[in-house]
C-alpha cells in the first residue's frame, strides 16, 4: 500500500483543482470512496484513524471536499461537490487501472461525510455496490433547525455551503438531503447511528429508516447503538461491504428524481445549480445505453438555466426539444475518451432523443 496525494480536474468545472489521497494497494482491490467529516479534511481523517480499517481490503480514495484541504472552490454541502468524489474514482481507475479489481465500488463516510453518502446514494443510484453512512445527516433542514448552538449553521447559511436558511431557501436544503431521494436508492446501504449523538441527533437515521420502510426499500438497513457521534462499528460496516459486491441494476425504463444531478452508468444529467430539482423519465436500449430522456423541472424555472447531459456510450448525437416541441441547441463540449458531454440551455422541461 502506498499513498499518493494527487491533484485532478473536475469533469464539470475546469476551473476547479481538486485533491485526494489515493491509497494504492500492492495487489488489485476494489475501489472505495471515502468522505471526510464536516469540519475535516482528507489528511485529518487519516490522522484520526478514520480510514485505517478500510486500507486492508480496498483501493481507498480519500477526497478533499471543495474548499478544504488542497481542493479549490467553495464547499457545496452534498450538491455538485459530490461529483468531485466520482471524478476522483475515475482518476484512480485511469491512473492505476491494474490495481483495481472487479466491478464492485463502495462508498463510506461519517458525520458530514455520512450525509454525503446518503445524498450520493440517491444521486448515483447504480454506481455503488454497497455504502456505509455513520452519524450522517439525512435532512439538512431538520439538522439546521436542531443546531441550537449554531455549530454548523454558519457554514450552511452565512458561508454559503447551502445558502440562506430552510425558510429562505427551502429548495437548497431539500435538494441536498438524502431523505428526499430514498426512492432512488438501489445500492445496498447501511446506516449506523448512536442514540446519544448530540452533533447529528439519532432522529436523522430514524426519519431515513421510516421513509425507507414506507417505500419498501429492503436494500437499506439501519443499526443503532448507545454511542455518541463517534458511533462507527467497523466490524459491522466491513461485513456489509464485503457481503455486497454486485453493482445494482436499474430498470431499463423508469422515473428517477434529479436533485442537483443524476449520475448513472449509462448517462449523467447535471443541472445548472445545486438547488435545482426535477424528475427524469428515461428509457435504455438493449445494451443499457440511454435512448430517450424526459425531464420535468419541479424547482422554480426563473431565468434560463444550463443543463449538462453526459453519455457514457460510444458515438451518436442528441436532439433536445422543450415542452412545446421547439428544438434547443445542444453543443458537444467534451468529446472525451470515455464519455461525451452535451450542453444546452432553457427555462423549463425538455425531452432528449439519442441517436447512435
Amino acid at each position: 500500500m502506498k499513498m499518493h496525494i494527487r491533484e485532478y480536474n473536475s469533469s464539470i468545472d475546469r476551473n476547479l483543482k481538486l485533491t485526494a489521497e489515493f491509497h494504492v494497494p500492492s495487489s488489485p482491490k476494489p475501489l472505495c470512496l471515502f468522505f471526510h467529516g464536516w469540519h475535516m479534511t482528507a489528511a485529518s481523517s487519516r490522522k484520526a484513524g478514520s480510514i485505517q480499517p478500510l486500507l486492508e481490503d480496498f483501493f481507498l480514495v480519500n477526497v478533499d471536499m471543495r474548499g478544504r484541504g488542497g481542493s479549490s472552490g467553495k464547499p457545496d454541502a452534498s450538491g455538485h461537490e459530490l461529483i468531485d468524489g466520482l471524478d476522483a474514482l475515475a482518476y484512480a481507475e485511469g491512473k492505476w487501472k491494474e490495481k483495481v479489481s472487479g466491478e464492485a465500488v463502495f462508498a463510506v463516510g461519517g458525520s458530514g461525510g455520512g450525509g454525503n453518502v446518503l445524498a450520493l446514494s440517491g444521486k448515483a443510484p447504480d454506481l455503488f455496490s454497497a455504502a456505509v453512512s455513520w452519524a450522517g445527516m439525512s435532512d439538512y433542514a431538520a439538522w439546521y433547525r436542531g443546531d441550537m448552538k449554531g455549530r454548523y449553521r454558519d457554514e450552511m447559511e452565512e458561508k454559503g455551503w447551502i445558502g440562506g436558511s430552510p425558510d429562505t431557501n427551502p429548495g437548497g436544503y431539500l435538494s441536498r438531503s438524502g431523505i428526499a431521494l430514498v426512492g432512488n436508492v438501489f445500492t445496498k446501504l447501511f446506516l449506523i447511528h448512536g442514540r446519544k449523538d448530540a452533533a447529528v441527533p439519532v432522529a436523522s437515521a430514524e426519519m431515513y429508516e421510516a421513509r425507507a420502510k414506507e417505500l419498501g426499500k429492503g436494500n437499506i438497513s439501519v443499526h443503532y447503538n448507545d454511542m455518541g457521534h463517534s458511533s462507527m462499528e467497523w466490524r459491522l460496516a466491513l461485513a456489509h461491504l464485503k457481503e455486497n459486491k454486485s453493482l445494482p441494476r436499474i430498470p431499463g425504463k423508469g422515473r428517477l428524481l434529479v436533485h442537483s444531478f443524476l449520475a448513472l452508468r449509462s448517462f449523467w444529467l447535471v443541472l445548472g445549480e445545486p438547488s435545482e430539482m426535477g424528475y427524469a423519465d428515461y428509457t435504455l436500449d438493449g445494451r443499457g445505453n440511454l435512448e430517450s430522456l424526459s425531464f420535468q423541472r419541479t424547482s422554480p424555472a426563473g431565468k434560463e438555466k444550463s443543463c449538462l447531459l453526459r453519455l457514457l456510450s460510444p458515438g451518436g448525437s442528441v436532439v433536445v426539444e422543450d415542452e412545446k416541441g421547439k428544438k434547443r441547441e445542444a453543443s458537444l463540449i467534451s468529446p472525451g475518451k470515455n464519455y461525451r458531454d452535451f450542453l444546452f440551455r432553457g427555462e423549463g422541461s425538455f425531452h432528449v432523443q439519442v441517436f447512435t
